[in-house]
């Protein structure tokens, strides 16, 4: 229970923080955003640190570094799938991740899920296809950029309980916020000498006053996201986590109707309901088999 608490909070405010995304593309590019929220990001890293008296060593650095490295491929490359498809199919793609998950967990770890956990997975999929409704007469190639978004996240969080359970979430967050500084300052050189009109391509301007707040205002939330998704994985069993993940794309719907008033058709709101049902499923599940030895 608090592993999807701290899920749910995590995607409560990421969901909240990306409606100001397409602000920030109106000041900036992707590459040139990312490195200004790293460089702001780490200084409140270190006073958090600083104030709660925790340690920023890592208990293990090649698999801390290992696990920022695929978690970072996962959230770049969806990012850049942003640049050339539809939200809709990125989105339903980076969430094939809890799918991945399950797979991965059978593949490299052995474990064995359930029948209901894999009906809470897929339900929670679907769920997320009702409510994202990507078109199939626009799918192509590329649609396979998200899916592999979604493995890489998928995987990165999986390693997160296995791997890296001794870290604490705030070396864990700070890992990532630093792998994704150092590979977008490469690319924003590379846009610099090599410039585009897209908001991936574009290169480096001077930034603007409210360039800064915006992204000052996603280097908070990220980090606080961040933190707590990292907690959730720790805490947790992945595939149950991955399953509460699915309610950004709830968080999601209800902030575009109290920010922007848009609103959401019935195959949508259909959506959060199979999504709601598979994490009440995941979670029943999840109880009832730690329940089960103990009345053995």
């Amino acid at each position: 229970m608090a592993a999807a608490g701290f899920a749910l909070a995590a995607s409560a405010i990421l969901s909240f923080i990306d409606n100001f995304v397409a602000a920030v593309g109106q000041e900036a590019g992707l590459w040139q955003f990312h490195v200004f929220r790293t460089l702001f990001a780490v200084p409140i890293f270190l006073l958090i640190a600083v104030v709660s008296r925790t340690r920023l060593r890592p208990q293990n650095l090649k698999t801390l570094a290992v696990r920022s490295l695929i978690v970072s491929a996962g959230l770049l490359i969806y990012f850049a799938a942003l640049g050339t498809l539809p939200v809709a199919q990125a989105g339903a793609g980076l969430f094939s991740a809890p799918l991945w998950v399950a797979l991965l967990s059978i593949v490299l770890f052995g474990l064995k899920l359930g029948a209901v956990r894999w009906v809470a997975v897929f339900a929670g999929f679907a769920g997320a296809l009702m409510l994202l409704q990507p078109d199939p007469a626009t799918l192509s190639y590329l649609s396979l950029m998200p899916l592999a978004a979604g493995l890489f996240y998928g995987l990165g969080m999986m390693l997160t309980g296995i791997w890296c359970n001794r870290e604490s979430p705030l070396v864990l967050a700070l890992g990532v916020f630093l792998t994704i500084g150092i590979v977008s300052a490469t690319m924003l050189t590379i846009t610099t000498n090599w410039p585009g009109e897209t908001f991936l391509s574009r290169p480096y301007v001077d930034p603007t006053p409210r360039f800064l707040w915006l992204t000052l205002f996603q280097a908070v939330g990220a980090i606080i996201a961040v933190t707590l998704i990292a907690q959730a994985y720790r805490v947790g069993a992945p595939a149950v986590v991955a399953v509460f993940e699915y309610s950004f794309l709830i968080f999601a719907s209800l902030w575009s109707i109290l920010l922007w008033d848009i609103q959401t058709n019935r195959l949508a709101i259909a959506g959060i309901v199979v999504i709601l049902t598979a994490g009440c499923l995941m979670a029943f599940s999840g109880k009832k088999a730690k329940e089960a030895p103990s009345s053995a």
